[in-house]
């Protein structure tokens, strides 16, 4: 038995049978974004959160039906990558991305903590700030969810509405979130910050 030591893999050694996720140039890749950013803030693909996801009885099967009209992909996957954008009063104020649309937009409006109901986590905590006059200087788990973050995932899941676009190349994605979070002016929920 031969003894293999670790090494980091620099692009000489990358095995021949290795695919990156995106072989365009950034150029190449970006170009396309004003044209996907129309698609996504399109308002005739603005639908109600309630309606599709949040209605009790509403789970994952009965939303991939729903938007079958609105994500032709949806004819042959359970679910789909891609990117999404939250609207209230007809402004939209938060997006995000996920591996699984439809599983992401149902656990940020039915989840039951601040894993998978992130935004709401967040929005409670400043809330609790607004109201004990102090910030939240503990875990994420010692911010009681139901009180603080729970009203803010009900307004999510009856008062909200959602775009979605489809995006299959990971790279695209990552980068796509980040010019509709600057070009939409969505700092004040989207931060991007590392923990």
């Amino acid at each position: 038995m031969s003894k293999i030591n670790p090494t980091i893999k620099l692009k000489k050694h990358w095995p021949l049978n290795f695919l990156p996720d995106e072989t365009r140039e950034f150029k190449k890749i970006t170009e396309s974004f004003p044209a996907m950013l129309a698609t996504l803030t399109d308002k005739s693909r603005v639908i109600s959160i309630y309606e599709n996801f949040g209605k009790t009885g509403v789970g994952k099967v009965t939303s991939r039906n729903s938007l079958k009209s609105l994500i032709p992909q949806l004819e042959q996957d359970q679910d789909f990558k891609g990117i999404y954008l939250f609207w209230f009063d007809d402004e939209p104020f938060y997006t995000g991305i996920s591996r699984g649309v439809i599983k992401r937009i149902h656990q940020h409006t039915k989840g039951s903590n601040h894993f998978s109901s992130s935004l709401s986590y967040t929005m409670g905590k400043e809330f609790h700030n607004e109201i004990e006059g102090v910030e939240h200087t503990g875990t994420r788990k010692e911010l009681d969810f139901d009180r603080f973050s729970g009203p803010f995932k009900k307004i999510l899941r009856e008062e909200c509405q959602v775009s979605m676009l489809p995006i299959k190349g990971s790279t695209e994605l990552y980068l796509f979130e980040v010019y509709v979070a600057v070009q939409l002016k969505l700092s004040y929920y989207n931060r991007f910050k590392t923990h």
